[in-house]
């Protein structure tokens, strides 16, 4: 039989792989018993998802001390089994000894804990709720604009119609003093012509 001690061990055990770290087991906070090798690598894991889950850039020298390597590989080996796992998806940079995360699963989180993320979430609400605002409000301003010009063009048309129609009416109209009209350029020859004729008579 499972003794109540045995079930406290496994409640702590349970809660330690659900939303403790490597530091906690290490410094006794969670209470468990020693752990096996596999179980240790895994809590390793686990940790490592924690700190990518609040930073989106770790230095080695951070993740060396949180992870409890001894050299650089050791962290590159277990950022390399967290990403073949699925837990993180994150990029070496071994120049600047960093690690680049772009993805990394969510961990269960503590009661005590939900009201930070209810916050957090209220903040990232409020902040697409003003971009949205914002975007309506220049989808507004572009198709107020857009009606604008396409008045404008109608209103040019229509007075560009106005004169075209005033020019053809001033074209057929007959000449005021009831000659047929005729170009300038004519009516000089001709009236040169006239001019001509009647001196020849006078002479």
């Amino acid at each position: 039989l499972i003794s109540m001690d045995q079930y406290a061990e496994y409640g702590r055990l349970l809660d330690l792989f659900c939303f403790g770290v490597l530091n906690d087991y290490k410094t006794g906070a969670a209470q468990v018993s020693e752990l096996n090798e596999r179980l240790l690598r895994k809590l390793k894991h686990l940790t490592l998802v924690s700190l990518a889950s609040q930073n989106k850039i770790l230095k080695y020298d951070d993740l060396m001390k949180n992870l409890d390597c001894s050299a650089e590989q050791d962290v590159e080996e277990l950022v390399i089994e967290t990403t073949y796992n699925n837990l993180v998806k994150a990029k070496l940079d071994q120049k600047r000894r960093l690690v680049e995360v772009d993805y990394v699963v969510g961990r269960d989180v503590r009661r005590e804990d939900l009201q930070s993320i209810y916050s957090q979430l209220e903040q990232w609400s409020q902040t697409c709720k003003d971009a949205l605002d914002d975007l309506t409000s220049e989808i507004d301003a572009a198709n107020a604009s857009a009606v604008a010009q396409k008045n404008d063009s109608v209103e040019f048309e229509r007075t560009l119609q106005s004169l075209r129609a005033a020019q053809a009416t001033e074209s057929a109209a007959p000449a005021t003093d009831g000659l047929p009209r005729t170009d300038s350029q004519y009516a000089s020859a001709e009236y040169q012509a006239e001019e001509n004729r009647a001196n020849v008579e006078g002479s």
